[in-house]
């Protein structure tokens, strides 16, 4: 069986770039795919996994779909070892299943068999993953989609989103989950409708706005399904230290007008977010870096307990079932470091009406995630409170809770809540 030797070109620019174009080389077009496809890298910003050195490598074992003259999406793998910048395709499996036949071969990575081509606008339709994977000092080996057309053996396979940079120190905690979502809740991910043709010569800088040279139209288009978020899957985690650690998270190219907000899972912490209200622009092909962020989440506590800090000890208005569904078995104060616990016999349930009334030495409190209600006027009139974390679990907030909490200047509301009081 005769061989091809194929050129696959990727781009993925840290910072802008401009390309030289490749000239396509006058060959015959064959009519049955070559048994063999050689791919090599243009630069040293794309990849489809990065090395120490941030050059382009493949990963070994790595899939691509590949619509050779037809609709027919077929199954080709790498045939080397990860790290090499060169190495040969080999068609592992063709569904047979061809009802359109054309002149132009279109690849796309990573490999998808709900891939589906439509032959007559060479519109490619994809999934952009609402859930990515973490890899060490690289985005998710499969989670970067990238495309290339061409009627001819010469490709340059362009990726279609760009990257937010997020990079966390810490002391030992560990990262399980970063998630990213627009602050004007656009979307980021799901079902897309990619115009292969004009991947030939560029793709569209920003979603249905302008292309890499200026024109109007763009090639991304969303389905109709919403995802609004993303979520990078660290695995069995990821462990943070005083050297920051970077997460790579794949968007689509778009104005986030309003800013973006990011969610920090860590083992036996507190959800720590960050929130960045200024404009933010990812574009294709780029890395937005975000400034280093120390993680200072706080620690879970027990069901049981409710922590504070303090000028002196607290004592609840109330105490009882009633007021906390459990009885206060403990309560301990720390007048050094200014930190008291109260802990029951069972699991706190609500903060009952006036728990916490007029207890003006208190500066924050932070609540279980048993808690699922709060009573009227629960926290009214704890004029020094700074700050309260409520439980994940919340539904319900009475009236006046955080009446005359003058200092109290921002706080998060739990998407678990539907009820608010006055």
């Amino acid at each position: 069986m005769k061989r091809l030797l194929l050129f696959v070109f990727a781009v993925f620019a840290f910072a802008a770039c401009t390309q030289d174009a490749i000239e396509e080389a006058s060959r015959p077009v064959f009519d049955e795919a070559p048994e063999f496809l050689t791919v090599g890298f243009e630069g040293d910003d794309t990849r489809i996994e990065l090395n120490a050195l941030q050059k382009t490598v493949w990963t070994e074992g790595d899939f691509v779909s590949v619509f050779y003259r037809s609709d027919s999406n077929r199954k080709w793998q790498y045939q080397g070892v990860t790290g090499e910048r060169t190495g040969d395709l080999k068609q592992v499996y063709d569904p047979n299943n061809a009802s359109k036949k054309h002149n132009k071969t279109i690849v796309v990575y990573p490999y998808n068999e709900d891939y589906w081509l439509n032959t007559e606008s060479y519109s490619l339709e994809a999934m952009l993953p609402a859930t990515q994977h973490y890899h060490e000092g690289s985005y998710g080996v499969g989670d970067n989609l990238m495309v290339a057309q061409s009627e001819f053996t010469q490709f340059t396979l362009k990726s279609v989103c760009g990257w937010i940079k997020i990079q966390l120190t810490g002391d030992g905690e560990v990262v399980k989950s970063i998630t990213v979502r627009g602050n004007d809740g656009e979307q980021v991910a799901g079902l897309v409708y990619v115009n292969t043709e004009s991947a030939a010569l560029t793709l569209a800088a920003e979603c249905g706005e302008a292309d890499d040279n200026g024109n109007v139209g763009g090639n991304l288009v969303f389905d109709d399904a919403i995802f609004r978020s993303v979520t990078l899957d660290c695995g069995e985690g990821v462990v943070l230290s005083e050297d920051a650690t970077t997460f790579y998270i794949a968007l689509p190219p778009q104005t986030f007008a309003k800013g973006v907000t990011v969610k920090v899972e860590c083992d036996n912490y507190m959800p720590m977010t960050l929130s960045r209200t200024e404009s933010l622009t990812i574009k294709r092909n780029h890395i937005q870096p975000m400034a280093v962020v120390e993680h200072d989440a706080q620690e879970v506590i027990p069901n049981n307990e409710i922590h504070y800090t303090a000028t002196e000890m607290v004592k609840p208005s109330v105490t009882g079932v009633d007021i906390f569904g459990a009885n206060i078995v403990s309560h301990t104060f720390d007048s050094t470091t200014g930190k008291g616990a109260i802990t029951f016999d069972g699991d706190v349930t609500t903060i009952g009406d006036g728990a916490f009334y007029n207890c003006g030495s208190l500066t924050s409190v932070t609540m279980p995630n048993s808690v699922t209600t709060i009573g009227h006027s629960a926290f009214s009139s704890c004029d020094n409170l700074l700050n309260v974390i409520l439980s994940e679990n919340l539904t319900e907030i009475g009236n006046n809770v955080f009446a005359y909490c003058y200092e109290l200047n921002d706080i998060t509301l739990p998407n678990s809540l539907n009820k608010i009081g006055n």
